[in-house]
C-alpha cells in the first residue's frame, strides 16, 4: 500500500511517494483498565489526596477526590486511553446565573476574554455547564495518559494541580465579577 504526496516549492511540483511497511503496524503497549485504576488509585494515595468515592458505571469509571477543599474528579471513559481530570464549579440558582447569562446574550467581548483568561492555562481547558438553555458553570479539566508506560505520579500531580490553580482564579474571577455571587465546586453527591 502506498500513497502519493505532492505539494508545491518555489513553482515544482515535488512528489513523495509514502509507502506502509510493518514497523508502521505496531501498536504501543498499554496497560489494562484494572492494572490503571490500581495504579491511580495508589498516585492518589501517595500525593496525600483524599479519595473521597470510587465509582464504576457503564460508560465511565474513576474517582472523586478532594484536594484541599475542592472536589476533583479523575474519569475514564471506558474503552479509551486517557482520564479527564476535572474541576466543576456551579453557580447558585438565582440573580448571579441570570446576571452571568446576561453577559452572554450581550456578546460582552471584554467579559468573553477576561473570563477566558481566568478559565485557562496552557496546561488546562474550560467548558461551560448548561442546563435549560443557561450557562451554571465551568469545567476546568486536563487530560492524562495513564494507559501508557512512561506515565508517572507526577503527572497526575501536575493535573491536579493545574485544575485547581486555574479553577480558583476563576471562581475569584466569577465571585468579584457577578459581585454576590458565592460560586461553589460541584460536590459528588450532585453528579449526575
Amino acid at each position: 500500500m502506498h500513497a502519493t504526496i505532492k505539494f508545491f516549492y518555489k513553482r515544482n511540483i515535488i512528489e513523495f511517494v509514502m509507502q506502509s511497511s510493518d514497523y508502521m503496524k505496531t501498536t504501543v503497549p498499554v496497560k489494562p483498565p484494572e492494572q490503571v485504576r490500581d495504579e491511580l488509585k495508589q498516585y492518589l494515595e501517595d500525593i496525600d489526596v483524599q479519595i473521597v468515592k470510587e465509582f464504576d458505571e457503564e460508560e465511565f469509571w474513576g474517582f472523586w477526590v478532594k484536594f484541599g477543599d475542592f472536589p476533583i474528579m479523575v474519569e475514564n471513559k471506558k474503552g479509551t486511553r486517557y482520564c479527564a481530570v476535572a474541576f466543576q464549579i456551579t453557580l447558585p440558582d438565582g440573580p448571579q446565573v441570570k446576571k452571568l447569562n446576561d453577559f452572554y446574550a450581550r456578546k460582552d467581548v471584554h467579559f468573553n476574554y477576561e473570563l477566558t483568561c481566568a478559565f485557562t492555562s496552557p496546561l488546562t481547558g474550560y467548558s461551560r455547564i448548561i442546563e435549560n438553555g443557561q450557562v451554571v458553570g465551568f469545567t476546568i479539566s486536563r487530560y492524562i495518559y495513564p494507559f501508557y508506560n512512561d506515565f508517572s505520579v507526577k503527572d497526575l500531580d501536575r493535573a491536579i494541580q493545574a485544575v485547581v490553580s486555574v479553577g480558583s482564579v476563576g471562581i475569584s474571577f466569577i465571585n468579584m465579577t457577578l459581585s454576590e455571587a458565592v460560586v461553589s465546586p460541584l460536590a459528588p453527591e450532585k453528579r449526575k
